[in-house]
């Protein structure tokens, strides 16, 4: 049964109401996801798989001696493993009811420092929704640590604007792409065996200027998102919504669940941007 109208209305009002502290959890949430993931799936770590060290090094290269022991340390099972399982208890810790200003900045920071420790280790299968749960957690790190209600604001304005400037980045980078500009891309996209959805796909061949439609409606909207913040913001709740969807469409078709994690958590600090509100952080 759907939950009562007053409790979803309760939930919702107390994560608008505290736009770092949601950042922090649904963010989390994507964090721990991705570590267990990474956690199960030794074989891509190991001789022959995808992120293989002893070739994956070579792609990224370091003229520091230091920086290449660091690497290679990193690169050893155990300290992958081992850094994975404290992003966990990190992730663990910001969902907790936990309230102070320094464990919660300890938790963010660690996630954040963890995550750039093990990028180049993980160099190919990270996607954006580990870029954005980075930026979320080291700025709610730097903001916590600051100690002081201007440098969490400073945070929740820094989530939202990096939200809007991305939205808007990805829409402008497709521009130039002629599958793009013909709307033929969404097509292209679902026909491929790791993004593709084979259902989806004949619906999309089936209906071609409906699928040309929404193509292009989808690299103008991420476009033009910045405009929806005029007006503070009037019209922002109905963005989010569409984009909230749109995440939750590439969960279903192209099995990108993380990236609805890692963007809806920062809606919140979005709405506390535009609107210039006074939230609790």
């Amino acid at each position: 049964m759907p939950a009562p109208r007053p409790v979803v209305d309760s939930v919702l009002s107390r994560a608008l109401g505290a736009p770092l502290g949601t950042a922090e959890r649904v963010s989390a949430v994507c964090q721990i996801l991705s570590s267990a993931e990474y956690l199960v799936r030794r074989a891509d770590r190991e001789t022959g798989g995808l992120n293989d060290w002893n070739l994956a090094r070579d792609q990224v290269p370091s003229k520091l001696r230091l920086t290449r022991r660091m690497r290679d340390l990193v690169a050893t099972e155990a300290v992958t493993s081992g850094l994975h399982v404290a992003q966990v208890g990190a992730g663990l810790v910001l969902l907790s009811p936990v309230r102070h200003q320094g464990v919660r900045a300890g938790a963010d920071l660690l996630l954040a420092g963890s995550q750039l420790l093990l990028y180049p280790r993980h160099l190919y299968g990270t996607d954006g929704s580990d870029q954005v749960s980075f930026l979320v957690a080291a700025a709610a790190g730097l903001g916590r640590a600051g100690g002081t209600v201007g440098t969490r604001r400073a945070a929740i304005e820094f989530i939202g604007a990096q939200t809007i400037l991305s939205y808007s980045a990805a829409g402008i980078a497709k521009l130039p792409g002629a599958l793009w500009r013909s709307g033929d891309a969404l097509v292209s996209i679902m026909r491929t065996q790791t993004y593709g959805d084979e259902g989806f796909y004949r619906l999309l061949t089936r209906f071609p200027r409906s699928a040309r439609a929404l193509c292009r409606g989808v690299v103008a909207f991420e476009a033009l998102f910045p405009l929806l913040a005029v007006g503070r913001g009037r019209c922002m709740d109905w963005g989010l919504a569409v984009m909230a969807a749109f995440h939750a469409a590439n969960a279903r078709f192209m099995g990108l669940s993380r990236f609805s994690w890692a963007f809806v958590s920062t809606y919140p600090a979005v709405r506390s941007l535009v609107r210039w509100e006074e939230v609790s952080a």
